[in-house]
């Protein structure tokens, strides 16, 4: 098993990289494109952060996120459309 370490800075800025399941290339569909917008914008109401880059791939996605000044917890961002 992977041992993995996170660094929590508040106001930190983060790369990071999230694969479909299996590979299946999802963002091929602009459908849903549009769906990971909308998740997107949603979550940023919730969990306030800029989006610095992104990169959307057939199978994955790459986000450059800069969290608030006093936040350092990008892995609870949880939303659903």
């Amino acid at each position: 098993m992977s041992n993995y370490r996170r660094s929590y800075v508040p106001g930190g800025v983060f790369f990071l990289t999230l694969v479909t399941y299996r590979r299946i290339p999802l963002f091929s569909d602009v459908e849903n494109i549009s769906l990971l917008r909308k998740a997107m914008a949603k979550m940023r109401t919730e969990k306030p952060f800029d989006i610095t880059a992104a990169v959307v791939l057939p199978d994955h996605l790459h986000f450059i996120w800069s969290l608030p000044p006093d936040d350092s917890n990008y892995s609870s961002a949880s939303v659903s459309v």
